[in-house]
């Protein structure tokens, strides 16, 4: 995955993600898993690579920075399902509304 596309493709433009800066936050944690792995000498399957690859993302995993508030993220997905069935219910009532008005 290149982070510019090619002069025929668009003149050289950003890609979408190295717009949001996707590439650049992962590229430290994809760096870890590479230097994890360099010392695997032979790779005997494709397990022994994914098995090499956890390692690493394990690895990466212990210089994340937690997000503020990371212990309230349960109660959010509930709160924000929760209005999302309330709209949707409203939603569904009114379109049975105006379909019983307009028969």
């Amino acid at each position: 995955m290149g982070t510019r596309t090619s002069g025929s493709e668009g003149g050289g433009e950003q890609t979408t993600a190295r717009k949001r800066g996707t590439a650049a936050r992962l590229r430290p944690y994809i760096e870890i898993v590479r230097r994890t792995q360099r010392n695997v000498k032979r790779w005997s399957s494709g397990e022994m690579a994914l098995r090499w690859t956890a390692a690493g993302m394990l690895e990466a995993e212990r210089q994340f920075r937690r997000i503020i508030g990371y212990r309230d993220l349960a109660a959010l997905v509930v709160a924000i399902e929760r209005d999302h069935d309330r709209r949707r219910a409203t939603h569904t009532t009114s379109k049975e509304a105006a379909i019983v008005l307009s028969a």
